[in-house]
């Protein structure tokens, strides 16, 4: 006696999880270009001399921060500039970093 097996539903189940897996970078996709478009361009990192690469690379340099309260605005490198959420850091010699950016040398701004 043979006994019949049905894979519909595991085969279902199979191409639903497809469907998702191939659709979840897309989301992310989108996600991520909501964000960057949320957020100031205060340079582009793609014109930066490789001089400023380098700096940024070996500071631990990253566009946003993880930490609320840590963050380039907050720090005593950071010269904000004229246009919103952007400034200059001098650890950087004066190259542009965002205001919510951050890197290992975080040195908060003292209170008056």
């Amino acid at each position: 006696m043979t006994s019949h097996i049905s894979l519909a539903p595991n085969s279902l189940a199979r191409r639903n999880f497809l469907t998702l897996a191939a659709g979840a970078p897309l989301a992310l996709l989108a996600a991520g270009r909501t964000r960057a478009a949320d957020t100031p361009a205060c340079y582009d990192p793609a014109t930066l001399p490789f001089s400023q690469k380098g700096r940024r690379r070996s500071l631990g340099y990253v566009e946003v921060s993880a930490d609320p309260k840590k963050h380039c605005g907050g720090c005593s490198f950071f010269s904000a500039a004229a246009q919103g959420g952007c400034g200059t850091c001098q650890l950087l010699g004066g190259g542009p970093v965002r205001a919510d950016a951050l890197c290992n040398s975080f040195a908060a701004k003292a209170h008056a």
